[in-house]
C-alpha cells in the first residue's frame, strides 16, 4: 500500500477557523467556536466509523467514530462546504482513507490470508471480522478462497457487497454472505474476489434512483494506491488490474488534494 498519510498530515482549515488534522494514526478537530465540539482519536481507540448520510447527498456527512470502550461516539460533521458539479468529500474521504490504511496496513494487498480485524457491523451479522482466511459473523462465514462473486447494492442509504461462492448467478441469486459496504470492506473484498478470479466487485446495479450504476461507491470509498507498493511497483498481476480499475476515475484522494 501506498498512501500519502505516510508522509504528511492532512490539515483543513475551514471558513470560521477551525481545523481538521487527519493523521495516519488519528484524527483531531479544533472548533473555533465551541470548545465541546473539538476531538482528538487515535484510530486504535476505534471498532468502526459509520459515514451516515455519504452515499445518498452531497455535503455535511454526519461520520459517528464508534469507539472499542463501547463509550459514547464521536459525532463530527464532515464536509460542511457546499462545491457543486463534484464529489464534495475530501475531508470525508481523507479520513476514512486513512483509517482504512491504518487497519488494513502497509502490507495490503499481500496480507489477505493472515489479517486479523474487525471489518463491521450489521443487524443480522453482529460484528464482522476476518481472521486466518475467513470473515465471519453471528450467523454465517465464509472462506475468502471460497469466494467467487461479489455484488455491490446500494440505494443510498443503505449499500452491502453480495458475496457468493459460485461465479454464475442463480434463480433466487441469494448470497452466501452480505456484508456492509465501508472503506475497509470495500479495498478488501475487491482484492479478494480479484485474486481468486481476475474480476473485482460488480458495481453494474444501480440504486434505484437517480444513479444507473454504483461507481458513487468507488468513488467515494476508494483509491487505487492501496494496492500499488511503497516503491510503486506491483507484486502480482491482479494487483495492477484493481489499481487501474480505481484509477480511471481520477478521485484518489492525491488528485482531490490537487484539484
Amino acid at each position: 500500500m501506498k498512501t500519502l498519510f505516510e508522509k504528511q498530515h492532512m490539515k483543513f482549515t475551514r471558513k470560521d477557523g477551525s481545523v481538521l488534522t487527519v493523521r495516519k494514526d488519528g484524527v483531531s478537530y479544533e472548533d473555533a467556536k465551541k470548545e465541546k465540539k473539538s476531538f482528538d482519536i487515535s484510530f486504535d481507540k476505534i471498532s468502526y466509523i459509520i459515514a451516515l448520510s455519504y452515499c445518498n447527498s452531497n455535503s455535511n456527512y454526519n461520520l459517528l467514530f464508534e469507539k472499542k470502550d463501547k463509550s459514547a461516539p464521536i459525532d463530527f460533521t464532515s464536509d460542511t462546504t457546499i462545491i457543486n458539479d463534484c464529489h464534495n468529500i475530501l475531508e470525508t474521504k481523507s479520513i476514512l482513507l486513512a483509517h482504512a490504511a491504518s487497519k488494513l496496513t502497509k502490507d495490503f494487498p499481500n496480507n489477505l490470508d493472515t489479517m486479523d480485524i474487525d471489518l463491521a457491523r450489521s443487524l443480522r451479522e453482529k460484528a464482522i471480522r476476518i481472521s486466518n482466511g475467513v470473515i465471519s459473523g453471528a450467523k454465517n462465514s465464509i472462506n475468502i478462497n471460497d469466494i467467487r462473486r461479489v455484488q455491490c447494492a446500494s440505494n443510498g442509504t443503505i449499500s452491502d457487497l453480495l458475496i457468493y461462492k459460485k461465479e454464475k448467478k442463480t434463480f433466487w441469486n441469494i448470497p452466501d454472505m452480505r456484508i456492509p459496504c465501508n472503506e475497509i470492506t470495500l479495498p478488501l473484498i475487491e482484492a479478494i474476489v480479484t485474486r481468486n478470479t481476475g474480476n473485482g466487485i460488480d458495481f453494474s446495479r444501480g440504486n434505484g434512483f437517480d444513479q444507473k450504476n454504483c461507481n458513487f461507491i468507488i468513488i467515494r470509498y476508494m483509491d487505487s494506491n492501496f494496492f500499488i507498493n511503497s516503491d510503486g511497483t506491483f507484486d502480482t498481476e491482479w494487483q495492477k488490474q484493481i489499481y487501474n480499475r480505481i484509477s480511471i476515475f481520477d478521485y484518489d484522494l492525491e488528485y482531490l488534494l490537487n484539484k
